[in-house]
């Protein structure tokens, strides 16, 4: 008895802990390729909204599309500022030309708490003409305490070709969000030697909870009766 319940809690904890198959966040010290390295950093992205309107659609990235498009492709009344002050929006796109990257985990935050339940639609295609998307629906964790924030485990590709797009951005919200890069490309580390691809450790934004099944009551039988192990 004592085995199948090591084996039922081994199992209970394996399938609690998976959160949309995303290996980099059940990592320990590597990221989804098992390429072990530093704490993965976020690239942080403030989008706000300087308007009473509600905004429709509003696109992060394409860089390709929108670098050099009027105000990144949306509507005068959208800014976007990254975290660090000394850094642009129009050198995050750039970047992701020219370093691409796998984001592991998508954290959003917003004062109006429901800005961070907008749904996102990451849209992604290459020069062959293909073209995928896929629609995320922020949801609060039933066990969390806080509702102005939601942290998203889905692993996809940050590219050049790559768009974000925020089905409202809410009168006078500012969202903010966090991208915390698996692994990033860099073809100038192999000029020193170093690897193109760079894995990054999870930053262990989420805390796990385990599961834990006690084999001490016993269970009952078809008659009531409790049989023990």
């Amino acid at each position: 008895m004592s085995k199948y319940f090591s084996d039922a809690r081994a199992a209970a904890n394996e399938n609690f802990n998976s959160m949309n198959g995303s290996d980099y966040m059940n990592a320990n010290g590597g990221s989804s390729a098992g390429l072990g390295g530093a704490t993965s950093q976020p690239y942080i992205l403030n989008i706000a909204n300087g308007a009473a309107p509600v905004l429709a659609n509003v696109v992060v990235g394409g860089a390709y599309t929108n670098l050099q498009a009027t105000n990144f492709g949306n509507v005068a009344a959208v800014a976007i500022t990254m975290g660090i002050a000394s850094l642009t929006y129009g050198e995050f796109l750039y970047q992701t030309m020219n370093k691409p990257f796998v984001v592991g985990a998508t954290y959003l935050s917003s004062s109006t708490t429901s800005q961070v339940l907008e749904t996102l639609t990451i849209a992604q295609k290459d020069i062959n003409g293909n073209e995928s998307s896929k629609v995320i629906v922020p949801t609060i964790d039933p066990y969390q305490q806080q509702t102005d924030k939601v942290v998203i485990a889905f692993n996809w590709k940050f590219d050049g070709f790559t768009s974000v797009t925020i089905s409202q951005l809410l009168a006078n919200a500012t969202l903010k969000m966090y991208l915390y890069p698996a692994e990033n490309v860099s073809t100038g580390r192999a000029l020193t030697g170093g690897s193109v691809v760079r894995g990054f450790s999870n930053p262990d934004i989420v805390k796990k909870d385990k599961v834990e099944i006690l084999g001490g009551g016993g269970s009952m039988g078809a008659n009531g009766r409790r049989f023990r192990g």
